[in-house]
């Protein structure tokens, strides 16, 4: 017997858009229910038609299915932009991955380059042989602007929305705004508050409540923002041993 499913009034106008047939860039603030909608929009058509593409590779593992990079025969850009293009114009396996699908479900979409996808919108024309935006297959893209930037090698935020290419593929905005998370809704209210740059008073106190006592001798794992302060932090620790130092090499 199929379990019923209770979806608010915002979440049923967003599933309606998602079947719909056209692009639909479905977006939220934490704990509005994107992930949620997806799986739901999912079960009718199934990931053969329509596969879900990850940023990267631990969020493919999450949603169970595989990175937009490798869909599009993308890699790692080794050689740069136009060697990656002609090496996915030349594979015959991707020419066929391409043209057995209706579309794709971008996951995570705010860490995707403006010039990477674009890129993969040319591959997609390119092998299907058809001039609309992405060789005509639907798109459907998720994610929040306001959290996860692309990665790339400079500082440059590289924002897809920002490329022509993002106008091109005439998405229709789903907009979730209500918090279905129950379990911790004053982290998520701080969250949102963050996400909109705002720092009040809520958000001070929360924060402030959550504070421990500082050891500089306690043996927890340190998070950086940067690789570099990382390797330094790693660099200052590694120094401090008086032992004299093995070298073992790899066989």
């Amino acid at each position: 017997m199929k379990k019923e499913i209770n979806l608010c009034e915002e979440q049923i106008n967003a599933l309606n858009q998602l079947q719909s047939g056209e692009n639909v860039f479905l977006t939220g603030q934490a704990g509005a229910g994107k992930s949620f909608l997806i799986r739901e929009f999912i079960k009718d058509i199934g990931l053969k038609e329509m596969p879900i593409l990850a940023s990267t590779g631990a969020a493919a593992v999450i949603v169970g299915g595989r990175t937009f990079h490798s869909f599009f025969g993308l890699g790692v850009l080794e050689g740069g932009v136009e060697r990656a293009k002609e090496r996915a114009f030349k594979d015959g396996k991707l020419r066929k991955r391409i043209r057995d699908v209706q579309g794709i479900i971008i996951d995570e979409i705010s860490m995707i380059s403006g010039e990477v996808l674009n890129l993969a919108e040319e591959i997609a024309r390119h092998h299907r042989n058809n001039n609309h935006p992405f060789g005509g297959l639907r798109v459907i893209a998720i994610g929040d602007f306001a959290q996860l930037p692309p990665v790339t090698k400079t500082s440059f935020r590289d924002w897809c929305f920002k490329h022509p290419v993002w106008n091109q593929i005439q998405f229709q905005t789903a907009f979730l705004k209500n918090n279905h998370r129950s379990d911790d809704s004053d982290f998520l209210k701080v969250l949102n508050y963050v996400r909109q740059g705002s720092f009040n008073q809520t958000v001070g106190d929360f924060l402030n409540s959550k504070t421990k006592s500082h050891d500089e001798k306690a043996s927890g794992v340190r998070l950086f923002p940067y690789r570099q302060q990382s390797e330094d932090y790693n660099q200052l620790q590694l120094s401090k041993i008086k032992s004299d130092e093995i070298i073992i090499p790899t066989i």
